[in-house]
């Protein structure tokens, strides 16, 4: 809930309340006085008891609050009797006719006065630390965002130089031999670079166009070998209002280019299968043959696979499943999260 709803709500729960208040009066009364006495009388109370309520609580409990007791204690007192006489002087200069019976004394009105004084200040001290909790919950919320917030841009200014030296690498090779496929390289890289530049600075992003991010980069690392086939995008159930925490898949996929053998193994594979279900949940699995002399720590760990681990982390709490496995010379990982629609 925020500030200003929580300020929206307050104001009209005040209201509300004294207005039952001032009705709650007004027919206690209605039946000995007379309709107009009754409505002046329960207003002129509740106006004694708004004025108590609103100077103690921002004039006077604030010294209970600082720790300064002895002080708040014989004020509130005093703003209590002052509002509860208040009410009887103002009240007692109007034109009430009670039907015979005599007009209450001084002490018979601040003996019915006095206690609703005091439940009402009980009332709004209750009321001052509901406030201050609620404040409190919502700043440390806030700092936690900011802190969320600096942490993922912190993992993404990794992610992005991790990819670009590991793609940037590729097209070098090409370049220096002035092969043809560079070109098309760099058009594909341009476009993820577009990608990251624009889009990934949201916190979420448009499920098709990451998948756009990697189906350039596949591709990129299909031109190193033109006669690889094995290397595949299969998506389904996908729709343009699906949002997704950019650079997770992303981020697998060039991990899995990175330790495949799919270039120089006639046989070797690079296979991405994306699924949403029915409740928009996204189901993920990349699988790759793995480089026949590449070392496990490597492909299970590194700055690419620390990364999304911690950005699921981050951005999905408990609300996912990330497994993965190595068997038989290919490698497996497949993570399951929540997808949100677009408004």
């Amino acid at each position: 809930m925020e500030s200003t709803q929580f300020r929206k709500y307050s104001i009209w729960g005040q209201i509300g309340f004294w207005f039952m208040l001032f009705m709650v009066m007004f027919m206690a009364d209605a039946p000995y006085v007379g309709v107009l006495s009754a409505a002046i009388y329960a207003l002129n109370l509740v106006v004694a008891e708004i004025g108590l309520v609103y100077t103690h609580y921002h004039f006077v409990f604030p010294f209970f609050v600082k720790g300064k007791k002895a002080l708040y204690f014989p004020l509130a007192l005093l703003c209590i009797v002052f509002f509860s006489s208040f009410s009887y002087f103002y009240d007692a200069a109007m034109p009430y006719e009670y039907d015979g019976e005599d007009y209450e004394t001084f002490w018979e009105s601040f003996s019915y006065t006095f206690p609703i004084s005091i439940l009402l200040v009980a009332g709004s001290s209750a009321y001052y630390f509901v406030e201050a909790w609620y404040k409190n919950i919502r700043k440390e919320g806030l700092l936690r965002n900011e802190k969320l917030e600096a942490e993922l841009n912190f993992l993404k200014s990794q992610i992005n130089p991790h990819f670009l030296f590991n793609t940037l690498n590729n097209i070098y090779s090409y370049v220096q031999t002035g092969n043809e496929k560079s070109a098309p390289m760099l058009e594909r890289l341009s476009s993820v670079l577009r990608f990251m530049v624009y889009d990934c600075s949201e916190e979420k992003v448009e499920l098709s166009k990451e998948l756009e991010a990697v189906d350039d980069l596949l591709e990129i690392y299909k031109m190193k070998n033109s006669g690889q086939q094995n290397i595949e995008l299969i998506s389904q159930g996908a729709k343009g209002f699906h949002l997704i925490a950019p650079l997770i898949i992303v981020n697998m996929v060039e991990n899995a280019c990175k330790h495949s053998d799919a270039v120089s193994n006639p046989k070797g594979f690079i296979r991405v299968e994306l699924k949403v279900d029915e409740t928009d949940r996204c189901i993920c699995e990349i699988a790759n043959t793995i480089k026949a002399h590449s070392n496990t720590e490597n492909k299970y760990g590194g700055i690419g696979h620390s990364n999304v681990v911690k950005r699921l982390e981050l951005q999905y709490g408990d609300n996912y499943q990330l497994e993965n496995e190595e068997k038989e010379g290919v490698y497996r990982i497949k993570v399951s999260m929540p997808l949100e629609r677009k408004v």
